[in-house]
């Protein structure tokens, strides 16, 4: 019995181990500034994912279950809702270190007022305060 469990431990330390992959990869971040016609500043932060490929199925020889789950469990970012809110959150979280790190809004307080999604991409537009 001791060593079912022995084992069995040795399983789940693998399996806990493992690295995954992050589910995107950011490649790109680009704070745009401007004044807006009142002199208030105003900006754009735009953050892109780099295109996960779609893994290909070898249909020369039937699957077995864990590859079709895995098939089946593969999230790419233009389809799933979660990996953009994901993206957005990360989005404000970069805005909000720019912002601070170029010293931009005084106090760092300022305003999120429009979120615009692209296929691969966020757009963070704000003022100010």
């Amino acid at each position: 019995m001791k060593k079912y469990a022995l084992i069995l431990l040795i399983l789940l330390c693998g399996c806990a181990s493992q690295n995954e992959q992050p589910p995107f990869e950011i490649n790109n971040k680009q704070l745009h500034t401007k004044l807006d016609d009142q002199g208030n500043k105003i900006f754009a932060y735009v953050v892109s994912v780099k295109a996960n490929s779609r893994k290909s199925l070898n249909i020369d020889r039937p699957l077995t279950r864990s590859e079709f789950k895995n098939f089946a469990e593969q999230e790419y970012f233009e389809e799933s809702n979660s990996l953009k809110l994901e993206l957005e959150d990360q989005a404000v979280h970069l805005l909000k270190q720019e912002l601070h790190d170029k010293k931009y809004c005084r106090n760092d307080k300022y305003e999120i007022n429009k979120v615009l999604w692209r296929d691969l991409s966020v757009r963070l537009m704000g003022r100010c305060l």
